[in-house]
């Protein structure tokens, strides 16, 4: 980053999200919209649409993201790295709004217009579901608001244990989390890839560090997502962390 690069000059969240994307390099939104959707579990082809048109109207001003993409934007743009960036960014996007103005599209509504919901109690309760679904979100999120700094948290990565995997060539979601010890923290990718086994249907990367339930741990614990991407179709059973699942990779 340039040393006269002064962050706290920004008055308007959009406007410093448009210089920090140049300053990183992305002129354009498309590989900005991969690493989104790598991170978020989701490379469908719907779900990296949605993210150049989002990237677009955030870069913008035409909305602001929800508060999970706003967190994962802080990572991928190395916002922790400059304390002066750090604060502006979260201070700018508070004074915005406290909730996304209409209009943003998430990965999870791009996968259901493309028959392919990932929410499917939602797309089958219509439009009051998600209302009220959004209700609780929004309720659960804005007592803390004020007091939380998503840059420096992980929550948005999910990296529950799916036990049945279903996935066309190509796709990308995460499958599992590894846990640190005694529910401390996320382990390294180098100790967590240890115990990865070889796929016949696809390969097993870093999905970074996330959340993940843990009844030993009696809540929410960090852990090492596990990112599976499916390269060629087939069925097949494998343990992951001593926990069964079954893979199903279509054309």
């Amino acid at each position: 980053m340039a040393e006269n690069q002064r962050w706290g000059t920004y008055e308007r969240w959009h406007d410093l999200l448009d210089a920090l994307c140049i300053e990183r390099g992305h002129f354009d939104n498309l590989t900005l919209a991969g690493q989104l959707c790598a991170a978020n579990g989701n490379r469908t082809r719907g779900a990296f649409e949605t993210a150049v048109k989002n990237l677009r109207n955030w870069r913008q001003g035409v909305h602001i993201p929800q508060r999970k993409n706003f967190a994962l934007l802080g990572k991928l743009l190395e916002v922790q790295d400059d304390a002066e960036l750090r604060q502006a960014w979260n201070r700018l996007y508070s004074q915005k709004s406290i909730e996304p103005e209409r209009g943003e599209t998430t990965l999870a509504a791009a996968d259901a217009s493309s028959g392919r919901p990932a929410w499917p109690f939602i797309a089958g309760g219509g439009a009051l579901a998600a209302m009220i679904l959004a209700g609780i979100v929004f309720a659960g999120w804005s007592a803390t608001a004020q007091n939380a700094d998503p840059v420096g948290s992980y929550e948005g990565i999910v990296a529950e244990y799916v036990r049945n995997v279903s996935a066309r060539v190509g796709d990308s979601m995460i499958i599992h989390g590894a846990r640190g010890n005694e529910c401390g923290e996320a382990p390294s990718w180098d100790s967590a890839r240890i115990l990865l086994p070889s796929l016949q249907t696809g390969t097993l990367t870093d999905g970074g560090v996330g959340t993940r339930q843990s009844r030993q741990c009696g809540g929410r614990v960090a852990a090492r997502a596990i990112l599976f991407t499916a390269t060629a179709p087939g069925t097949e059973q494998i343990s992951l962390y001593g926990d069964d699942i079954i893979i199903r990779v279509s054309e």
